[in-house]
């Protein structure tokens, strides 16, 4: 063979090697996928149900390569590491999109429970699913109960014979718009009475998942209603027969887990699911010397527990604003102490009572023949009169006002109360100390409360209001 041959025959050696290793290349980059890098959650964190209970939602997580594309075969490997509990199986493979799940049913005990989700035969860290195990939590409820909210900052109110509602034996809820002041938007529902009563509803509170909740006394028997989407009315739970014929009220109010909180005469209680209403021994009173008009409740604990709240009300017997400290898993109490003390005509004649839940302090609306004022009220104790009502005058000027509603809109901080002897709705800045009606005239006013023969209005009777928070 000739040099220049073999010259010729090396090239073609060369070309031969250096296709081979495009193709190769090309073969490797369309074949061979990427290994997943990356796990994320993807749904079902966060959940809050009663413990030993099965989750509603699975617990999905989503792998992906560093494109951002599905990968092929990979699988999850999923196992708790707190609080216990069982899975439905310990991996599974990812589908198309990529996803993975399990379904977890919640552990024995109370308290945070941590199921850990990584990628089999990768070192990428694991996510961390986060539950909450509670004592009092109904998850069965929440897809035929759980309501979305209407739009955020509108007022509800419960009244119990309105302009709204011309039908015998019914009562009803109204909605406002408190953006657009002295807009009523309708009723949301009608509530009547069976047989020959007149329904009296007067309190009205929302949960953290959508839930509405109505005080109301339909017969002989003080009963929580809720509300659906529709606007369907149902029974939740009856209280105890034994409150005072003089005295059958109640107030209402919640916490961000869900837990519905009410006080009556005979003091403060709460309530998880159908009819399972629990009192605390330390705060039962059973000469009935609880102020049955108000209540606040304060979500944020001042101690180590974030899932627990304070329940603020009043026993009139002392004068005496209360708190109780509780705790939202185990539903149980851990303190009872005084907070401030009041006048005897303030503990007595307070017609609604709020807590800012972001300060902790507490509002109270005082309304009596001499007293006419809102009091604000530090989780310290320390007292400060924000508002006299005597300031617009006496007689009907100063009005009767009943309940309060917080609300934090544009970064200014609210207080709603209804006038019932003008049937006006009265907006409070907190921060300016302004009150403004919310009406300029009374077109739209005899939608408000109570009238008797004639349409006359009665004034003093009780209302319920709530604010729509945002989602």
């Amino acid at each position: 063979m000739t040099t220049r041959e073999r010259t010729w025959r090396f090239i073609g050696l060369g070309i031969l090697v250096c296709t081979l290793a495009v193709l190769v290349s090309q073969c490797s980059d369309t074949e061979a996928p990427a290994p997943p890098s990356r796990i994320s959650i993807y749904s079902g964190d966060s959940q809050y149900s009663l413990r030993g209970t099965a989750l509603l939602e699975p617990l999905v997580v989503r792998v992906a390569t560093d494109d951002g594309s599905a990968p092929e075969d990979a699988r999850v490997i999923f196992s708790v590491a707190q609080g216990g509990g069982t899975l439905s199986r310990t991996s599974a493979q990812v589908d198309k999109k990529g996803l993975a799940s399990v379904e977890y049913t919640l552990g024995p005990d109370t308290g945070t429970n941590i199921i850990e989700a990584e990628i089999y035969g990768q070192s990428s860290k694991p996510v961390l699913f986060k539950e909450t195990s509670a004592n009092f939590y109904c998850p069965e409820q929440t897809d035929t109960f759980q309501v979305a909210y209407a739009t955020p900052h509108y007022l509800l109110l419960v009244t119990h014979k309105s302009g709204l509602y011309t039908e015998p034996n019914t009562a009803g809820v109204v909605e406002i718009d408190a953006v657009i002041p002295g807009l009523l938007t309708g009723r949301f529902a009608e509530i009547r009475a069976p047989y020959f009563y007149d329904p009296v509803v007067f309190d009205i509170a929302l949960s953290a998942r959508g839930d509405r909740y109505v005080a109301a006394r339909l017969s002989s028997v003080s009963e929580i209603l809720t509300i659906d989407q529709a606007g369907n009315v149902s029974s939740f739970a009856r209280l105890s027969e034994d409150l005072p014929y003089t005295d059958p009220y109640f107030e209402l109010s919640t916490n961000p887990s869900g837990l519905l909180v009410g006080c009556d005469a005979n003091g403060p209680f709460v309530v998880g699911c159908h009819d399972s209403l629990t009192r605390y021994a330390e705060a039962t009173y059973e000469n009935h010397t609880v102020n049955s008009d108000a209540l606040a409740v304060d979500p944020r604990r001042q101690t180590e527990d974030p899932l627990g709240e304070d329940i603020y009300f009043i026993d009139k017997a002392s004068s005496a604003l209360k708190r109780l400290a509780l705790d939202n898993l185990s539903v149980e109490a851990r303190a009872l102490e005084t907070v401030a003390s009041l006048s005897a005509d303030e503990a007595a004649s307070a017609r609604g009572m709020v807590c800012d839940p972001e300060q902790g302090n507490v509002y109270i609306l005082v309304d009596s023949d001499d007293t006419k004022e809102i009091l604000e009220v530090t989780p310290a104790g320390t007292i400060t009169v924000v508002c006299n009502f005597f300031d617009r005058g006496t007689g009907d000027a100063a009005g009767q006002q009943r309940d309060l509603a917080f609300d934090l809109l544009n970064g200014r901080r609210y207080l709603y109360t209804l006038d019932t002897l003008n049937d006006n709705l009265l907006r409070f800045d907190v921060a300016n100390r302004i009150l403004t009606p919310m009406f300029a005239d009374s077109l739209n006013q005899s939608a408000l409360s109570n009238r008797g023969m004639g349409g006359a209005l009665l004034g003093g009777e009780r209302v319920g209001l709530v604010v729509l928070r945002e989602q």
